[in-house]
């Protein structure tokens, strides 16, 4: 499976557990500017998770329609690897 991250500044230290869950590919984009939402989302992504205590809202937001005009499956969760395994783990049932 391919994600798009987007929030959070480091990533690093999730970095081998998205890949134990079976995450082969991961795109980070910080997220913290609204700049962010000029950016297309490739076309290898499989799903996009939002860190939304790392986010800026507007960025969220768009991103959000572009994911869902692209059919992907969106996540929210906090920067909490508990939050963010459950979820993982249900999207790729």
């Amino acid at each position: 499976m391919s994600i798009l991250i987007v929030g959070a500044d480091r990533i690093n230290a999730l970095i081998p557990r998205l890949v134990d869950l079976g995450v082969t590919r991961i795109t980070h984009w910080s997220g913290r500017t609204p700049n962010t939402t000029r950016n297309t989302i490739p076309t290898h992504v499989e799903a996009v998770l939002f860190f939304t205590d790392f986010l800026h809202h507007t960025a969220a937001r768009k991103l959000k329609e572009k994911a869902k005009s692209c059919g992907l499956p969106v996540i929210h969760c906090r920067r909490c690897w508990s939050e963010l395994a459950d979820k993982i783990n249900t999207l790729s049932m």
